[in-house]
């Protein structure tokens, strides 16, 4: 057997044991519990759902999470499990503490969401419920550009978790009539 035919048999057999590793731990992932960020998993007893009177951030972050978690946004309440109506919607940016040169150095951002769920029967599904979430975030008056970004990102982030909290309340609600329809 020549040198090279050697090599070959050895790549091949390093080959196959890095495809058994792989495969090991991908099966050790999933054991585990792990899933893609931003996606949910949901039961399928929520299989779309309508949305009524949101924001634009709130809506962009509502939308990604219902497509990574593979769940329909209904064009029409007729057509969802749960329509989600925004009753009212608030984000507010204030000043926690100024600095020696008067200008602000801490700054809060407070939301605020009130909302019902529905049916496609217009059945309340939950009554009036609020999600009231806040975020502190130094504000350097050097870096300006940067402390804006900063609070985008922060705005993101309190978007994306009212997005998380909205669909497993909405979860809950599917769930709760079923066994309330099932007694």
């Amino acid at each position: 057997m020549s040198l090279f035919n050697r090599l070959m048999d050895k790549f091949d057999c390093m080959k196959k044991v890095n495809k058994l590793v792989l495969i090991f731990a991908l099966s050790l992932l999933t054991a585990c519990g792990y899933h893609l960020r931003g996606s949910m998993s949901l039961s399928s007893d929520l299989k779309n759902i309508y949305l009524f009177g949101m924001s634009g951030g709130l809506s962009q972050e509502m939308k990604a999470l219902l497509k990574a978690s593979d769940i329909k946004l209904a064009l029409s309440p007729n057509e969802a499990a749960v329509v989600v109506k925004i009753l009212k919607e608030d984000m507010r940016r204030r000043t926690i503490s100024i600095g020696q040169t008067g200008k602000s150095q801490e700054m809060e951002l407070e939301y605020y969401l009130k909302f019902q769920m529905y049916d496609n029967q217009e059945n309340p599904l939950l009554d009036e419920q609020v999600i009231e979430l806040s975020r502190v975030f130094f504000n350097d008056q050097l870096a300006l550009l940067a402390k804006e970004n900063e609070e985008n990102t922060i705005r993101t982030e309190i978007y994306r978790q009212t997005a998380r909290t909205l669909v497993s309340r909405a979860e809950a609600a599917v769930k709760s009539k079923q066994k309330k329809n099932a007694l």
